[in-house]
């Protein structure tokens, strides 16, 4: 396997959970951490066309786009990337859904771009990190990123698009950047290969 290294740059408790979270298509995810380190919010997602693509920080490939827009598509907006907490305080980052229609998959995942850039070995239960997603209709739910596998990418959940009915399923995975290169649609974007 060829090295993959990343350009500069409810509460859902077991996994394989799916959960009975639906939603038209609009959706707030959020990202919250307390560990002095810096956490990427993405979703990378696979089109019903099979195009792939993903809402990500711009830092990543210093595209504006790569933020996403609510009024085009993908339909997604990345509101920014934020690097680390303040002593003692917690940080967030936020990724605004408008519509999936478009949509086959989507895969929400966390990026500890620290230890991927410094390949170091971590755990994201070291992390205190958790992801809220909110739907129009007011249903909630949290996963907790706090697996003790050591990895950089965390897949905290899937979204599937059946025939506009959504399932979201509790991933709850850690893997190596060469893992989500392979199996992650549209994560090969913010990779060097």
């Amino acid at each position: 396997m060829a090295e993959v290294t990343l350009k500069k740059k409810i509460t859902l408790r077991k996994k394989q959970e799916e959960c009975a979270f639906t939603f038209s298509g609009k959706l707030k995810v959020k990202l919250l951490w307390n560990s002095p380190t810096d956490l990427d919010l993405c979703i990378f997602f696979k089109k019903k066309d099979g195009e792939v693509g993903g809402v990500f920080s711009n830092q990543y490939r210093g595209r504006k786009s790569d933020l996403g827009a609510l009024d085009k598509f993908p339909f997604m907006l990345h509101l920014g990337d934020n690097k680390e907490p303040s002593e003692g305080g917690e940080e967030t980052e936020q990724i605004n859904v408008a519509s999936l229609d478009e949509i086959e998959s989507a895969y929400v995942c966390i990026i500890n771009y620290n230890a991927a850039i410094e390949q170091l070995d971590i755990t994201y239960a070291d992390e205190g990190g958790r992801v809220e997603l909110q739907s129009d209709s007011g249903d909630y739910l949290e996963v907790l990123a706090d697996a003790k596998e050591t990895g950089h990418v965390y897949c905290v959940c899937s979204i599937k698009n059946n025939g506009g009915i959504y399932a979201l399923k509790n991933e709850s995975r850690v893997m190596d950047l060469g893992t989500a290169f392979d199996e992650i649609p549209g994560f090969a974007i913010i990779c060097n290969d």
